[in-house]
């Protein structure tokens, strides 16, 4: 015999499916958060780049 999962009362379906819609939109805003902390260590990362080859630049230039 086989058991089949027991459909909740309305009240609770509602409550449910709520909790779960919530939780979704914190999952969508901590994603977005990451992705704007991705973003500004991506762009320092990128500057510290640029200033080392800057840097080296400036030094070639003053050897020569």
């Amino acid at each position: 015999m086989s058991t089949y999962p027991k459909i909740p009362d309305p009240e609770t379906y509602q409550r449910l499916l709520t909790n779960l819609r919530q939780t979704r939109l914190e999952i969508e805003e901590f994603n977005l958060e990451l992705a704007e902390i991705n973003a500004l260590l991506a762009e320092q990362l990128r500057n510290q780049r640029l200033n080392r080859v800057q840097n080296y630049l400036k030094q070639m230039k003053h050897q020569s």
